[in-house]
């Protein structure tokens, strides 16, 4: 049987969201639609391309073998879409379109938005979006084309995923505690003592630190308290709970206000790498290769 080509975005929308919300039932509170709208859908589609998409394993939908191959098709053709409507935006020779870029809460919140209120400021035509994800999930942002660009610190550039890019600058872990608790140097010995405030151990900016203190040879540490957002952690340190290591960017303000001090470890400044990311494949707008240089020449300095 032929597919019926009269298949719309739509109903593409609504299929991936059942696959990707785990039911019919999560997908419409998703997409704020009732239970039979989605279902409709769902079954519109089946006719439309001649197949079965789900079949039900006790109460749960498991997509069958076509499903599998339909999902794969229409998440492709849907990310293919949302980036023809951005590319359309942006042949205004750099100057207008749009741009949506995935990053990281320390990114997002400390280094990226100065440097996008300007670029907006400059690009008054331009629509500007960035996405804070878990740094797990900065990645598949912009494989599967919801996010244009990604930048995030990180060891280095998954090019096995498809994707490609450009180191941007480091930022430095530093050590911070609260005034008076612990001198302004420390050696790396006294750095094995002393009790941390850090990111719970699941996360991948807890293992970033680990990392990082292992590099000096701390491999077995006191963490007193784990908080999953860094205004959090600062307010712990700030309380005298513990040190934490936290990227420059996140702390700079309460280094300068004196609300926290640095703490130099003899010999040695942790730090990582800033990247701006992209997918191998795509097809860069003249705005979006404009923000790339941008970022990057803002970072590096």
């Amino acid at each position: 049987m032929a597919i019926d080509n009269r298949i719309s975005l739509h109903k593409l929308e609504v299929f991936c969201a059942v696959v990707e919300q785990g039911g019919v039932g999560r997908a419409a509170a998703h997409l704020y639609v009732s239970q039979p709208v989605v279902s409709g859908h769902i079954r519109s589609l089946e006719e439309r391309l001649g197949v079965e998409l789900f079949h039900r394993v006790g109460q749960r939908l498991e997509l069958t073998d076509a499903g599998h191959i339909a999902y794969r098709w229409s998440r492709d053709t849907l990310r293919r879409g949302n980036e023809l409507d951005r590319e359309l935006a942006g042949l205004a020779g750099g100057t207008a379109g749009a741009v949506a870029v995935a990053t990281s809460m320390t990114v997002g919140s400390y280094l990226l938005p100065p440097v996008l209120t300007d670029f907006a400021l400059a690009h008054p035509g331009a629509r500007i979006a960035a996405h804070v994800f878990d740094p797990n999930q900065i990645w598949e942002a912009v494989t599967s084309g919801l996010c244009d660009l990604a930048v995030p610190i990180a060891p280095r550039i998954p090019h096995s995923r498809g994707l490609t890019g450009q180191f941007a600058g480091h930022q430095d872990l530093v050590l911070a505690g609260a005034p008076g608790t612990v001198n302004d140097s420390i050696s790396v010995e006294e750095l094995a003592r002393l009790p941390f405030v850090a990111t719970p151990r699941s996360s991948i900016r807890r293992d970033l630190e680990d990392t990082a203190l292992a590099e000096l040879g701390v491999t077995d540490r006191e963490v007193v308290i784990e908080f999953g957002h860094p205004e959090a952690i600062k307010h712990a340190v700030r309380a005298g709970l513990g040190v934490a290591l936290l990227f420059r960017a996140s702390v700079a303000a309460e280094l300068a206000t004196g609300a926290l001090h640095e703490i130099r470890i003899a010999g040695t400044q942790p730090r990582l790498p800033v990247f701006v990311v992209w997918r191998t494949d795509k097809r860069l707008s003249p705005l979006q290769q404009t923000l790339i240089t941008v970022i990057r020449d803002a970072l590096s300095s």
